[in-house]
């Protein structure tokens, strides 16, 4: 008794936290790999105009046990001399199972071709890795993130618009310059003007308890009902500057400011267009996949496999040399995927291209994995066995 009380008490302290901590990261370690498998696998279809597939990891669940078990013999008893041996194992034992969803219903395709929200688009590159970068990174960025700015669309008849192209080089330009995104709040009072002595003490309580403020406007004669909202907006530096006038004036934007908030063009006022505003198109994550399919290395004798794709066209910042490399052979990096008989996949001593690919499964999982395992969708559990 006291053997298996032993053993058990030891098993438990050391397969209880010890297994809780190695299990977590060589799970965390598997999903990492398969989400950015993921990302590379569909990257490749999308080159090859073959369809994409996207299959959500939502739950992993593991449970352990572990089992102990003791022998005891003893011989010559009521003799002097008697001997006796004990022994004991012990035992641990895993049983995870993996929630799949397919994710190919309408809400997450709505989802999937939905443009991205503005600061959701900067936030993956402008303000995280691709700031540290050569400006060449910012150019590329904005162009994945951005399908027009200021009423220049990106494809005009078919090829890279010219006029799109110095709008993106005047963002990159002022960025340069010292400008930076900066989150700022503003009134978004999307309501009618009413006379300021029709307001009751009540109406402004209420206000105030739904997070709204009553706004005085026409030097305090009238009130509008407005509320907070976080916005992005290019802070400029210098805006006396003739370098940054000129980059504002090919922006498409009227100078004389020191902030210029991006706005949607849902935000746009009918008849009333704002000058001092930087409009934006954001693009999807399909799109964004889409433009990615650009640097996917094509082997030789598939050149009727893919479509066309026309080069990203002028730029005054040199696009960063980001490569996802073919091979007939298994490459010894850890990103890679199999497509067509050949493999696809980022060289691990290319740096350029590992920071791209982190970009992509960061806007990647923020699409993909917003759908949660309870979702009406169906789930495939798959147990793995363990020891």
């Amino acid at each position: 008794m006291l053997l298996l009380v032993g053993l058990a008490t030891t098993s438990c302290s050391s397969f209880g936290a010890g297994r809780l901590v190695s299990s977590h990261m060589a799970y965390n370690d598997a999903v990492q790999l398969s989400v950015t498998r993921e990302v590379l696998a569909n990257i490749v279809r999308s080159r090859y105009a073959d369809p994409m597939q996207f299959l959500l990891v939502s739950a992993v669940n593991a449970q352990f046990s572990v089992s102990a078990q003791g022998a005891v013999g003893v011989t010559g008893i009521g003799q002097s001399g008697a001997t006796g041996d004990v022994g004991g194992t012990a035992g641990y034992t895993a049983s995870p199972t993996i929630t799949y969803i397919p994710q190919s219903d309408a809400a997450f395709y709505k989802s999937f071709y939905s443009p991205f929200e503005v600061e959701e688009s900067l936030g993956f590159g402008v303000a995280y890795r691709f700031a540290r970068r050569p400006p060449g990174w910012q150019t590329m960025n904005l162009r994945l993130s951005f399908a027009a700015i200021n009423g220049a669309s990106d494809f005009v008849g078919g090829q890279w618009s010219p006029l799109y192209n110095r709008r993106i080089d005047a963002m990159v330009r002022l960025l340069q310059l010292g400008a930076s995104f900066e989150t700022i709040a503003e009134w978004d009072a999307d309501t009618i003007a009413i006379p300021k002595r029709s307001l009751w003490a009540e109406d402004v309580v209420s206000a105030f308890e739904s997070g709204l403020n009553f706004v005085e406007e026409d030097g305090g004669e009238n009130v509008r009902l407005a509320r907070h909202r976080l916005v992005t907006a290019l802070d400029l530096a210098d805006p006396d500057d003739p370098q940054v006038v000129e980059a504002l004036e090919a922006l498409g934007v009227t100078p004389g400011r020191s902030q210029y908030v991006l706005r949607p063009p849902m935000d746009a006022e009918p008849n009333n267009p704002d000058p001092y505003a930087i409009w934006v198109t954001p693009r999807s994550m399909a799109d964004t996949i889409s433009l990615a399919a650009r640097f996917v290395e094509v082997p030789s004798g598939h050149g009727q496999m893919v479509p066309t794709i026309e080069p990203w066209g002028e730029a005054s910042s040199e696009i960063p040399m980001v490569r996802i490399r073919s091979s007939k052979d298994r490459p010894p990096f850890p990103y890679r995927v199999q497509h067509r008989g050949y493999w696809f996949y980022v060289d691990d001593a290319d740096i350029d291209s590992k920071i791209f690919l982190e970009f992509m499964v960061a806007a990647y999982s923020s699409r993909v994995g917003s759908k949660e395992a309870g979702a009406d969708a169906p789930q495939v559990v798959v147990p793995v066995g363990g020891g």
